[in-house]
């Protein structure tokens, strides 16, 4: 009896079994393995991954016709639709970089009217980038940043800093007690940094619920990111939807379909969690941010990340 029979519910046994499917370049499954020892495995029920540099050759399947409902769509929906993917790949993007690298600082970034103009996405993409590109090359700045709209239209940033940019006690403390700090480097308005602490995933989602949070993409970007940072291990395997759902008793796995391309997709998340000196897996349903999905948040405030009215380090 081997180890996924023993144990139906083990994630590494179901990685495990599916190396004896079929070879070839396309595969069923993605898995991303992040430095923690986190997983993301999104399985398709068409073999559709493969890795970066290669491509179909020869004859291409026809595609599949849309359904009669997505033909159906008009103009508006159809670029809703496409706002929609494109905020869905923004998310995991930023997920992918914020478990990836050891960031220090949860900051935000606020404009001061008479440095730059904060309605102005146009102008304050040229000073943002000046400054962090002076930060990159001078300190080792590494960074994600996500654009926040304020509801009269200023613009302001929230995102991971590393360790590279010196901070400075404001005098405040967030919810929870810890000290709220300062970057006086920062020359384009008021700054807040919370040093990272807690659920770092559940700080991860926090940010990634900015993205699209208004609705709409700021100046055309989603997030700015910077600095030599790394990116998730990418493997492929053979998995499919139903494979997935075999976890699914234990809360780890989404099922979704995306009936544009005809395809079905199962995604699902884990974590290392140590319990009584030995590490476990924990299946996760991103109770905080289901990043991928865009599915709306399960609590509004899962990680503390500062106190309301704290400023200055003008």
């Amino acid at each position: 009896m081997d180890d996924y029979e023993k144990h139906p519910m083990s994630v590494s046994a179901l990685l495990g079994r599916s190396g004896s499917g079929r070879g070839g370049v396309c595969h069923s499954a993605r898995v991303k393995t992040y430095p923690d020892g986190s997983l993301e495995v999104l399985a398709c029920d068409k073999a559709i991954f493969h890795p970066e540099g290669w491509e179909r050759a020869g004859e291409h399947p026809p595609r599949r016709r849309r359904p009669a409902k997505q033909a159906e769509k008009g103009p508006e929906q159809q670029g809703r639709d496409s706002m929609d993917r494109s905020m869905r790949r923004a998310r995991a993007q930023v997920r992918d970089l914020a478990l990836s690298n050891p960031f220090r600082w949860f900051v935000t970034l606020t404009l001061d009217q008479a440095r730059v103009d904060r309605y102005d996405m146009a102008a304050i993409t040229r000073k943002l980038n000046a400054w962090l590109d002076n930060q990159v090359r001078r300190h080792g700045l590494a960074y994600v940043l996500v654009p926040e709209r304020h509801k009269d239209g200023a613009i302001h940033f929230h995102g991971f800093f590393n360790d590279a940019v010196k901070a400075v006690f404001s005098g405040h403390r967030d919810r929870e007690g810890h000290p709220v700090y300062n970057l006086p480097a920062w020359a384009l308005g008021f700054t807040t940094a919370v040093e990272l602490y807690g659920d770092y995933h559940a700080a991860v989602g926090y940010v990634c619920k900015y993205i699209g949070k208004q609705g709409d993409k700021p100046g055309g970007r989603w997030y700015y990111s910077g600095g030599a940072l790394q990116r998730p291990q990418v493997s492929f395997t053979e998995l499919g939807p139903r494979d997935l759902e075999e976890l699914e008793t234990e809360g780890g796995v989404y099922r979704f379909d995306v009936p544009e391309a005809g395809l079905s997709f199962a995604l699902l998340r884990t974590r290392p969690v140590e319990t009584g000196g030995k590490v476990s897996v924990e299946l996760l349903f991103d109770s905080f941010e289901f990043t991928f999905s865009g599915l709306s948040s399960r609590s509004e405030t899962p990680w503390a990340v500062g106190s309301k009215g704290t400023g200055g380090g003008k």
